[in-house]
């Protein structure tokens, strides 16, 4: 395939691990689906559904069948003609069966019956990777918190320096934040795994008077739940799955876009890791750019629009709509892709880390120490009330820009503030790790958490 995305023989890598894509490949679907429905075969036989040497006749002609090229041609070229997602796969099938398997394929079953029993089986593979790369991300992040708890750094809000904060600090925000989505992924797996097995409107109808049984040996035959109601137009399931994927994708954008920033020449305060061969720019030879961070950020945007697209998927006509359930097709396959990229990206960036913990202290006082004003108004608040301070902190920040003098020199030359405090306590209060506040409390109490 040509283009610059997921099926690009070029560039695919980037928007997909091999082993999601190989989930969701036309080969590797189109096996499952015939597996399936040997499967639905032979289920059907012993419940006498169908006959058994008509079941007998599909396993055979199934198991000898190689979906390659040809056959995934042959199926193309019969959905062209006919316009039906399964009309070819069916005909194509059919002509390697028996007279009786031919004849009794696919029996009892509609194309969303196999569609979304495989989609379920497909997303709890995807689930058990994005999983493993969650986890990778997580440990990543809690040897980021460690070796970084006494790490000091500018705290930044609206684009200013606040106060000092320490870098473990931040990396645990984004630990709290990946933790709390692990839980999520394990909610929604309990909504997940269900089967779809229902028939033209829902009720079984095809399957005779045996119909919940044949459903049940199915299900546990393929390994999915039976669901307690058939859902073919309940789509709240997907979509909670496509919200769930943009949360997730969307702490990796956070944490992406903090690298990002913080790579700045301007700033320089971390660095994501270079690839041995990385090339930067072919016109500027100096340039290291942090191509993971902004990818990261590329994918989390291709999930967050899936996402969306999906939504609509909820409103559905009657018990059947078409225009809402093959919105799936495409975005439910594109978003878990992106998904999975983004926290593979992630696990590797937050892994090799750079770290300039001098150019963060640096960077900390290089703003002339104004950073450290809250301290100086949290303990002259005692003596003259916190509005009171604020506003003498408030007006001496004002008078150190203007006359061009560093907050810690301006406080040291006011009178008033060193007759409330005395100097000793001024310089105690002007050393940045007196103004952590609880950081590396906040470090342990998170990583002491950790089941």
């Amino acid at each position: 395939m040509t283009g610059w995305s997921f099926g690009s023989a070029v560039y695919g890598g980037a928007w997909s691990t091999p082993q999601m894509r190989a989930l969701f490949d036309d080969a590797a679907r189109t096996r499952r689906w015939i597996d399936l429905l040997v499967v639905l075969a032979e289920v059907e036989a012993e419940h006498g559904v169908i006959p058994a040497e008509a079941a007998r006749q599909i396993t055979d002609a199934c198991a000898s069948l190689v979906v390659d090229a040809a056959f995934l041609e042959e199926c193309r070229a019969a959905y062209e003609a006919t316009a039906h997602s399964t009309m070819g796969l069916i005909g194509a099938v059919a002509r390697r069966a028996g007279p009786l398997g031919a004849q009794w394929f696919y029996f009892g079953a509609t194309v969303q019956d196999i569609a979304d029993s495989w989609l379920m089986l497909a997303l709890k593979d995807a689930r058990a990777l994005l999983i493993a790369d969650l986890d990778r991300a997580i440990a990543a992040c809690v040897m980021q918190c460690r070796r970084h708890r006494d790490t000091l750094a500018p705290g930044r809000t609206h684009g200013q320096q606040g106060l000092p904060i320490t870098f473990g600090f931040k990396a645990a925000s984004w630990l709290a934040e990946m933790r709390r989505h692990r839980a999520r992924v394990d909610e929604a797996a309990a909504r997940m795994d269900i089967g779809q097995l229902a028939g033209g409107v829902g009720t079984l109808s095809a399957l005779g008077p045996r119909a919940l049984d044949v459903q049940a040996r199915f299900f546990a035959r393929i390994g999915l739940r039976a669901p307690d109601m058939s859902w073919t137009a309940s789509r709240d399931i997907l979509v909670e799955w496509a919200q769930l994927l943009t949360l997730v994708a969307g702490t990796a954008d956070r944490i992406g876009h903090e690298i990002y920033n913080l790579q700045r020449d301007e700033i320089g305060e971390a660095r994501e890791p270079a690839l041995a061969q990385g090339v930067g720019s072919i016109t500027m030879p100096h340039k290291r750019n942090p191509e993971t961070a902004e990818h990261i950020g590329t994918l989390a945007r291709v999930v967050r629009a899936n996402a969306a697209l999906l939504s609509e998927s909820v409103v559905h006509d009657h018990e059947r709509d078409g225009r809402a359930w093959k919105v799936e097709w495409h975005a439910v396959p594109e978003l878990t892709m992106a998904a999975g990229k983004a926290l593979a990206l992630l696990a590797a960036l937050l892994d090799g880390l750079e770290i300039d913990a001098a150019r963060m202290c640096a960077n900390l006082m290089a703003s002339g120490g104004f950073a450290l004003s809250e301290g100086l108004m949290l303990a002259l608040a005692p003596h003259v009330g916190k509005q009171a301070a604020h506003k003498m902190i408030q007006a001496l920040a004002e008078r150190a820009r203007r006359d061009g003098l560093s907050f810690p020199e301006a406080a040291r030359r006011d009178a008033a503030i060193v007759a409330q405090l005395g100097a000793g306590e001024i310089e105690r209060l002007l050393d940045p790790r007196a103004q952590i506040g609880q950081c590396q409390a906040l470090i342990d109490r998170l990583l002491g958490a950790q089941s």
